[in-house]
């Protein structure tokens, strides 16, 4: 509206100049009339009307300018910041591909692993069997004296032990001694206080037949007793073999409440005697739900009750 106000404007200015021109023009001719005695007659030039679609033209040209200098200036801080938007969308961009490319990189591995890993595990078990094996075959002619008083070998154990064993358990060997090849106390790593309970005798037999004789005639006494001390023999097994026959501990005690006989076996197998037959746990739940199953009532103690050497 203000630019058609100012074209109105200018308009109207125009054809009153017009009008005034007309008439000085005939104000001059006839002064020219007047004078024409004494001056001569300059020639005529008519004036030329505005032309109003330039003037238009101009106007619009000049607005334009006007807004398009105004537009500059407030776009100019919007046109910086969304380049800096582009700029930072640019590197998002990039470091959203080089994730996902680790992402699958990653997924690619973990697919890849998650078929070895258990293959692996299987081998690594197998091995730890293998190995445990063996560790338990070194041992296979040791046995593990418990209860013996401290100081009750002297200083030399082997010797007391090739003649104090056969006596223990009642047993005649070749030459009134069994073979002992290596005989010590199991560490304890600083002095007993006194009254403390003695430290296991660990002693290695030379013949694994010997190892057998001895573990059977200890079942045979109950109790096996040196110097007013109960003495157990067990058999020397590894550490994982010891967890694991440690585990049925509670399956032993209730058998014992119950006067049901057990033995364990090798490596960590419990058997027990009931009723007239004869049944194997490999594991500590199976015993366990067993026991649930029989009445209360306790069952008369029988002969074949475990001794110190059978719950090894």
């Amino acid at each position: 509206m203000p630019v058609q106000k100012k074209i109105t404007n200018l308009v109207q200015k125009s054809s009153k100049t017009g009008e005034n021109g007309s008439s000085a023009s005939a104000g001059a001719v006839e002064k020219e009339g007047a004078m024409a005695d004494s001056t001569p007659a300059a020639p005529f030039q008519p004036v030329q009307p505005l032309d109003v679609d330039k003037l238009v033209e101009r106007i619009t040209t000049e607005v334009l300018k006007a807004m398009e200098s105004s537009l500059d200036k407030k776009i100019d801080p919007v046109l910086q910041k969304l380049q800096i938007c582009s700029s930072d969308i640019a590197t998002l961009d990039t470091r959203v591909v080089n994730a996902e490319q680790r992402i699958s990189d990653l997924e690619d591995t973990a697919a890849v692993h998650s078929v070895e890993i258990p293959e692996l595990r299987k081998k690594l078990e197998t091995a730890l069997d293998k190995i445990d094996d063996l560790e338990n075959r070194s041992r296979r002619c040791n046995i593990r004296i418990v209860g013996l008083p401290e100081g009750s070998e002297g200083t030399n154990a082997v010797s007391f032990m090739t003649s104090w064993l056969p006596e223990l358990v009642q047993e005649r060997f070749k030459g009134g001694a069994v073979k002992i090849d290596r005989c010590h106390r199991a560490p304890a790593g600083r002095p007993l206080p006194p009254g403390q309970r003695p430290r296991p005798m660990l002693v290695k037999l030379h013949n694994f037949q010997d190892k057998v004789r001895i573990m059977r005639a200890a079942r045979k006494i109950q109790p096996l007793i040196f110097r007013g001390s109960t003495v157990s023999i067990f058999g020397d097994f590894s550490a994982a073999v010891v967890k694991k026959r440690e585990e049925f501990s509670s399956a032993k005690q209730r058998f014992r409440e119950k006067g049901i006989s057990y033995a364990m076996l090798y490596p960590a197998v419990l058997k027990i005697k009931h009723n007239g037959q004869e049944k194997v746990f490999k594991h500590p739940e199976d015993a366990a739900r067993y026991l649930d199953g029989l009445p209360s009532v306790r069952s008369p103690p029988s002969s074949s009750s475990p001794r110190p050497g059978s719950s090894s």
